[in-house]
């Protein structure tokens, strides 16, 4: 709720601040006008600074949360022979695969071929 009645106050101050400056161009008051517009430039730069102190703080929040993390989940970091072992059992499965793959594609030209 804070949000949206913040950039509803500033929908309205951005606003009047336009309005006082066409005003015052109007009335050839330029002094106002110039009052106005400076005025909108520092609360557009206070924005931009706000939004930058955000982002930064935003930042190392997350670094430091993903310092955290524990990428293990409470597991041993495998050694290489488990990494070695996966990759065989890997390759043997691919390869029983292709060779059933192979098998089926020689019994279907077999029976095309025997068709005629």
């Amino acid at each position: 709720m804070r949000r949206h009645q913040l950039l509803v106050v500033g929908a309205a101050a951005g606003g009047g601040l336009s309005l006082l400056a066409v005003l015052g161009a109007a009335l050839g008051w330029w002094w106002l006008v110039v009052l106005a517009a400076m005025l909108l430039a520092t609360a557009v730069l206070l924005a931009a600074l706000d939004t930058d102190r955000r982002v930064r703080e935003l930042r190392s929040f997350v670094k430091a949360q993903v310092a955290t993390i524990d990428t293990t989940g409470g597991r041993a970091t495998p050694s290489q022979e488990d990494v070695v072992g996966t990759v065989r059992a890997l390759q043997a499965q691919y390869t029983g695969r292709l060779d059933r793959l192979q098998d089926t594609l020689e019994a279907t030209i077999r029976q095309r071929d025997e068709r005629g």
